[in-house]
């Protein structure tokens, strides 16, 4: 029964009824009290295991029992955070609890249960550990690739976490008109300087000129690793230079081989041996997918037509990855991690609602919570200060 609290009765002794929500809070809503009669704090009756293994894709089964007036409701968590995940399914009833998960490779951790009632709360020792068996990979590694040509790749998981699998995700497009109303174009003298207009008339005929794709094509996009760029090329135009800035790094795009020119279009992949750093040297995984978890500027090299940029009037597309989208075949390369307290996403390259981006630690920095920044960075003060935070 899902009936939310606030709308299961309790009847008093003279025969009305208020919420179950007060009994044993310390008031007396009752006109006899008697919501606040016979009230006893929590005491366990029966905990979970230790310890549990289990293979992946078989179901987890933990039972929390415990006995109080009212009957304490049974929470759970995983590794100290509230349990909130879509493979799991828990019920709290008369204090008894169920927690049925099905378990993927990332689900290894603690699970936690916590009785609560009006008169407190326990937090039931031990904890039990739970171990997810069937990763043929070393741990911070996992399975990637398909059918005869998968093998074990590192978690990148923004380097905050070494828990992941291949995310079971889908291939789909981005797609847009490259003179779409939205696109911006600019210029970059190969350093630091980089000028963006939305007008092409802005710009002069001798400068090298660049598409700087939209939103849809930049910020987080770490599910679009080992898909394809597609853009439209002339008759015997070459692949044009690609520019990805992100995270306080430029790679560029330099690979010309002719077997990935198809029919009118230059189909590039978005993989670590097609990019470099500006000075030549390669790069590695990890690299790429640090400026794919925060694209800043995605620039395409426009390729003047006699002497002047006149913007394509065919479409780019780009590939990346969801679970609900299901147009192009299964994603074998993204990753899904398990992710730490504050961080979100596939690949933990998100801050959790509550968090802001710290640069400390790893290479994309922590996500700490607004508390932290602001008795970080802002000096006390004499004056009392409000802040709300959206």
């Amino acid at each position: 029964d899902r009936t939310p609290l606030r709308y299961v009765p309790f009847r008093c002794r003279g025969g009305i009824s208020v919420s179950i929500t007060f009994r044993c809070d310390g008031f007396a809503h009752c006109p006899d009290g008697s919501d606040e009669e016979g009230c006893r704090g929590i005491s366990l009756v029966e905990g979970p295991p230790e310890s549990v293994t289990v293979q992946e894709g078989e179901w987890m089964n933990l039972t929390c029992r415990g006995t109080g007036v009212p009957s304490p409701s049974v929470r759970w968590k995983m590794n100290g955070k509230e349990l909130l995940d879509p493979v799991c399914d828990w019920v709290s009833e008369d204090g008894v609890g169920h927690l049925a998960c099905k378990m993927r490779l990332i689900d290894s951790g603690n699970y936690s249960c916590h009785l609560v009632n009006p008169l407190g709360t326990i937090d039931v020792q031990p904890v039990t550990m739970a171990t997810v068996q069937g990763n043929p990979c070393p741990k911070g590694e996992f399975l990637a690739g398909e059918g005869s040509a998968k093998s074990c790749m590192k978690c990148f998981c923004s380097g905050v976490s070494d828990l992941c699998h291949k995310a079971d995700m889908y291939r789909w497009n981005y797609t847009m008109a490259m003179n779409d109303w939205k696109m911006r174009y600019a210029t970059w003298d190969g350093k630091g300087t980089l000028k963006t207009e939305q007008d092409i008339q802005n710009f002069s005929s001798n400068q090298t000129l660049y598409y700087s794709l939209p939103y849809r094509f930049i910020e987080h996009q770490t599910k679009s690793y080992s898909g394809y760029l597609h853009i439209p090329l002339d008759t015997g135009e070459e692949t044009p230079r690609i520019i990805l800035m992100g995270y306080n790094r430029t790679l560029i795009y330099r690979n010309n081989h002719k077997d990935e020119i198809l029919t009118g279009m230059a189909r590039i992949k978005l993989h670590e041996t097609n990019f470099f750093h500006p000075n030549g040297t390669a790069i590695d995984r990890i690299e790429l997918l640090i400026v794919l978890s925060y694209i800043d500027h995605f620039l395409i090299e426009m390729l003047p037509k006699n002497g002047r940029y006149i913007p394509s009037e065919q479409s780019i597309v780009m590939d990346s990855a969801s679970s609900y989208q299901r147009g192009i075949g299964k994603a074998a390369f993204v990753e899904e991690c398990r992710c730490p307290v504050g961080f979100r996403e596939s690949s933990c390259e998100r801050c959790d609602f509550g968090y802001n981006r710290a640069f400390v630690g790893p290479p994309m920095g922590l996500c700490m919570p607004w508390e932290w920044h602001r008795e970080r960075y802002v000096p006390p003060s004499t004056t009392t200060r409000a802040y709300h935070y959206v």
